[in-house]
């Protein structure tokens, strides 16, 4: 980005004793990775965060799950999530996306992080990073229905079953759930894992 180019009225550089640095402005516009003047890159370059939620019920493991109301997803019944917004960490998305949509105030443990490309016909279709949440520990009464979708506690199995969808599936919600399914969510090591759909 040749910034020197723009008058040093806009305020991205600013002068020193050996010449000119990029100021905090500049700093910042640099670092951004949803370039402003590429709207096409910005609205397919992402954070989505995931919040899985899980209770027992008589010794039965349920997830809660949404029969989404909007596209691009519309219908698709899974876990829940939704973009993280900028300044804002992976349990403050998971924990503010949880309660707007489920009415559930969730005490939320970052598991990894799952990056998903996806092209169709050659062309990058999406290209998102998916933090990963959990939460065992609540509070609040489920709201059975939002504008977002309709909310419901599957079983442990029918919840891996949702998430095992193909094209635009993300494989660690599935690792996740087996973990919780195994017991063994406690020895989940933070992971991060990359997956190239074409």
């Amino acid at each position: 980005i040749f910034l020197w180019a723009d008058s040093p009225e806009k305020g991205y550089l600013e002068k020193i004793d050996e010449g000119y640095r990029l100021s905090d402005i500049g700093i910042s516009l640099v670092a951004d990775p949803s370039p402003k003047d590429n709207p096409i890159l910005n609205h397919l370059f992402k954070v989505n965060v995931i919040t899985i939620v899980s209770r027992k019920i008589d010794n039965e493991i349920q997830i809660l799950n949404q029969r989404r109301k909007s596209h691009p997803s519309y219908g698709i019944i899974g876990v829940m999530g939704g973009v993280v917004r900028k300044g804002e960490t992976t349990i403050e998305a998971a924990k503010r996306k949880c309660e707007i949509e489920t009415g559930l105030i969730g005490d939320f443990k970052y598991l990894g992080t799952q990056r998903r490309i996806m092209y169709k016909d050659n062309e990058l279709f999406s290209d998102v990073f998916f933090p990963i949440s959990y939460s065992s520990k609540f509070s609040g009464k489920l709201i059975k229905e939002t504008n977002y979708g309709q909310n419901i506690w599957v079983s442990i199995d029918e919840a891996i079953k949702n998430e095992q969808r193909g094209f635009d599936s993300i494989p660690a919600i599935v690792d996740v759930l087996k973990a919780i399914k195994n017991d063994t969510i406690d020895n989940l090591q933070v992971f991060y894992n990359e997956t190239i759909a074409i």
